[in-house]
């Protein structure tokens, strides 16, 4: 299913692949900075890999592991979007472990890597707030998806808060000081667009999130 794009070896195709991703102009100028560094596509173990070359650091390079398409038709709708083009994309980070949105499972959840909820009791006192309105909608601590790894960090899902697009709000979480912070900023963006930012943060060394960091 990717074979041409491994044949041609072209940005344009792609970038044409990627396109999933954005939904207007701005979405279109970000993918557009991140194909600029792409320099060849190859497949490994069912998996698509897509390299760039790390706009920062010109000797690094950043590759992202694509995972085969999953149909389904649970779970918040702009996560099955992507889900059905990569049930999965992610890349190792220069400063240990790994960044990108996990995928979802059949039950329309999020497959989880290294996030444990227990770690917002880490800082109980300052999730207070968010522990309550978890309680307050019917859920609890244990009820929060890790959907992307950030590194030694994590961006959560808060299933009974529901962001713009009326899908679970993200926030973010750091391993230092374990505090669930809201992204402001993807509270109308799906999760295409979320990822597209997180993947153009990571290969142009740029802010898109102000909350966010790795």
């Amino acid at each position: 299913m990717w074979q041409h794009l491994i044949e041609k070896q072209d940005p344009m195709s792609i970038k044409e692949h990627l396109s999933f991703m954005t939904k207007n102009k701005e979405d279109e100028e970000i993918l557009d900075l991140i194909i600029a560094q792409f320099l060849k596509a190859e497949i490994s173990n069912d998996q698509l890999l897509l390299t760039f070359q790390h706009k920062e650091y010109e000797d690094e390079e950043v590759i992202l592991e694509c995972n085969a398409p999953f149909e389904t038709e649970k779970g918040p709708k702009s996560w099955i979007e992507v889900a059905k083009i990569h049930n999965g994309i992610s890349w190792e980070s220069l400063g240990g472990g790994y960044l990108g949105f996990n995928g979802i499972q059949g039950g329309g959840s999020a497959i989880e890597q290294s996030w444990e909820y227990y770690f917002l009791e880490e800082a109980e006192e300052e999730n207070e707030e968010f522990i309550t309105s978890l309680k307050d909608s019917g859920y609890g601590i244990e009820d929060t998806e890790g959907v992307i790894d950030y590194g030694q960090n994590w961006v959560i899902a808060h299933p009974g808060k529901m962001n713009q697009l009326g899908e679970p709000t993200l926030y973010f979480v750091s391993h230092g000081d374990c505090e669930a912070v809201l992204i402001e900023e993807a509270q109308n963006l799906e999760m295409g667009q979320v990822l597209l930012r997180v993947i153009a943060e990571y290969i142009l060394d740029a802010d898109y999130f102000s909350e966010t960091y790795n």
